[in-house]
């Protein structure tokens, strides 16, 4: 077998190294280089991600603003937050604690501080806090919503993600993708290196 031959079957090997090895560049190139840098003092490069990051970011958070949390999401959820145990827990202690000490230190009014009157006060209470908690509920839900900014958050929590922690989460993740792309740089650019040899072959390049 001639030099020229080996070379020649060589041809498919070549080119599926040089298939996995472009779809491996590729895919660390998503993340890397971090920082831009000039390749060869002509051309700044910088990974996909962290050169796009911003733009990631704001797109990021204006789908899940519109898609996942419209239409009153937050707002209802909060508004579906039961408070009125908590309520009547709190209001209990309040007056059994706070209030009442107080009535019962005041001159002649203290007198008139008994269980009795306790109770009924405590009642009257809990009858009103039952009747305003979910009217409480809907302007805490209201004011809550006005206040609180979804996109700007989300996209300020893109935009400040360490980018070495989201490297290791998405390698984590798609970690066989990856390898199943780098497999089919490998075995499309042998095929094509196949049929590179074949046409040398039948177009007499093998003499």
């Amino acid at each position: 077998m001639t030099a020229k031959t080996i070379i020649i079957f060589s041809i498919p090997f070549i080119t599926a190294f040089i298939g996995w090895l472009t779809n491996w560049v590729a895919i660390k190139m998503l993340f890397r280089p971090q920082r831009p840098q000039r390749v060869l003092g002509l051309v700044t490069w910088q990974g996909l991600i962290p050169r796009r990051q911003p733009e990631l970011a704001a797109k990021a958070a204006e789908i899940i603003e519109r898609e996942l949390v419209s239409n009153h999401v937050i707002h209802d959820k909060i508004r579906g937050v039961d408070i009125k145990p908590g309520l009547r827990t709190a209001v209990s202690r309040l007056i059994r604690q706070r209030l009442v000490p107080k009535l019962q230190g005041i001159p002649l009014v203290g007198n008139f501080v008994n269980d009795q009157a306790v109770e009924s006060l405590e009642n009257m209470a809990l009858e009103e806090i039952d009747k305003e908690g979910e009217v409480l509920m809907e302007k805490i839900a209201t004011k809550f919503e006005s206040n609180f900014d979804v996109k700007h958050i989300v996209e300020q929590r893109i935009q400040e993600f360490d980018l070495d922690r989201l490297e290791s989460i998405v390698m984590e993740v798609a970690r066989k993708e990856f390898k199943t792309i780098e497999r089919l740089g490998f075995v499309l650019c042998f095929v094509v290196g196949c049929l590179q040899v074949a046409l040398i072959w039948f177009t007499g390049g093998m003499g």
